[in-house]
């Protein structure tokens, strides 16, 4: 009788490891992911202008030139707390991969891509 609770006790306790581990795993494990998102904002430019001494006088008025209007293409970081089991399952249709930094980083920005690429 010794024996067998012996040979039971070593498989039920890593059983019983192997179980608690999942759990936390599923439940408690977050893990920061790295996005990359692009932002496109408009900025005005004022443009300098003097105007040349002899248009100096009293009462003359020149406006300003417009200012210039360009639309610039920023990139944000955003880092993000995902789930073990929603980075688990990013990870099998690519859609998390390893920076050269060794952060978790997204290759996608917005809706994810599907799990079936046909």
């Amino acid at each position: 009788m010794g024996k067998i609770i012996k040979r039971a006790i070593l498989p039920a306790v890593l059983l019983t490891g192997g179980i608690v581990s999942v759990i936390y795993g599923a439940r408690y494990r977050i893990s920061p992911v790295i996005e990359e998102r692009k932002v496109e904002e408009q900025i005005t430019i004022p443009q300098p202008f003097e105007p040349p001494p002899f248009m100096m006088q009293p009462g003359a008025f020149f406006p300003p030139p417009p200012p210039i209007v360009e639309t610039v293409i920023r990139t944000d970081v955003v880092t993000h707390q995902v789930p073990e089991p929603a980075l688990i399952r990013e990870v099998t249709f690519g859609g998390v991969t390893r920076a050269d930094s060794g952060d978790l980083k997204r290759t996608y920005s917005g809706k994810p891509p599907s799990l079936c690429p046909t």
